[in-house]
């Protein structure tokens, strides 16, 4: 385990030493971050309560492997790279984001059994809760739905004020026949933290539309935590990072979907 991976046991209070901040956001090189992901999912067991790393990554436009099979993609892949943008392929589905120094990835794996309804989105409520309780602290309801004009655009968006602050994403693995209806999540979520969105937005006009995208990003369609919390006196990324563990290691994940389950219900 690496020093920022962190298993949050079922209740277990945050033992997590606030001089431990150095090691809690990791920098790794895209391919080191995915090939990570891969690993903490085909290691979930399906044992309770959940894993996760925070990371940071290199400039770089990270796109869905559907974008590949685009005409002229290498031709656009090479250009986005002179002009400082490197691309690299993920995963998941959805559209182009920039990936630097302004965003911090959470990646989180945990365990949904069979009895729970409507998995994909109660998965992605788990994932966005420490964001979103981070948020509540500040007097602030984070919502979720899809911005148009945004990077990657999805309905599970972290949005405030009417403006994109995070985007998620999600992969599933079956624990197989001796647990039925049972699978390992990977979620994942990347928060917008000091990204020069003007920047971005260029960029990733500019490779879509080399290879025939209309894409329509616009910078105004997002927002930074650095907006939402204009007193932080230390790198944000850094107090981000510190503040985001302690929210992961607050949630107690099967105590969670018993809320989420009966707020579903109610509703």
């Amino acid at each position: 385990m690496t020093q920022a991976q962190t298993t949050a046991p079922r209740q277990e209070p945050d033992k997590a030493a606030a001089g431990t901040a150095p090691g809690l956001l990791l920098d790794m090189e895209f391919e080191q971050a995915l090939a990570h992901e891969r690993s903490m999912l085909a290691a979930a067991d399906g044992g309770p309560g959940l894993t996760f790393t925070l990371w940071q990554t290199g400039t770089c436009i990270v796109v869905p492997r559907s974008h590949t099979v685009r005409p002229g993609f290498e031709e656009a892949v090479a250009a986005s790279a002179a002009r400082g943008y490197p691309v690299h392929v993920r995963d998941t589905g959805g559209g182009a984001v920039v990936q630097g120094a302004g965003v911090v990835n959470l990646s989180m794996v945990f365990s949904i059994g069979p009895q729970v309804r409507d998995r994909i989105a109660t998965s992605y409520r788990v994932l966005c809760e420490p964001v979103m309780a981070m948020l509540r602290e500040r007097g602030i309801e984070g919502a979720y739905r899809s911005i148009p004009g945004t990077m990657c655009d999805g309905i599970y968006n972290i949005v405030v004020g009417s403006r994109k602050l995070a985007g998620t994403a999600q992969r599933w693995r079956s624990l197989g026949r001796g647990r039925p209806g049972e699978h390992a999540v990977l979620a994942h979520l990347a928060l917008f933290t000091s990204l020069d969105h003007i920047a971005a937005a260029a960029a990733i006009n500019a490779l879509y539309a080399d290879i025939g995208i209309d894409s329509g990003i616009e910078a105004a369609t997002h927002i930074n935590w650095a907006e939402i919390d204009t007193g932080i006196d230390k790198a944000v990324g850094t107090a981000v990072a510190e503040e985001l563990h302690h929210a992961c290691r607050a949630i107690d994940v099967e105590e969670l979907l018993r809320r989420l389950a009966q707020s579903r219900s109610a509703g």
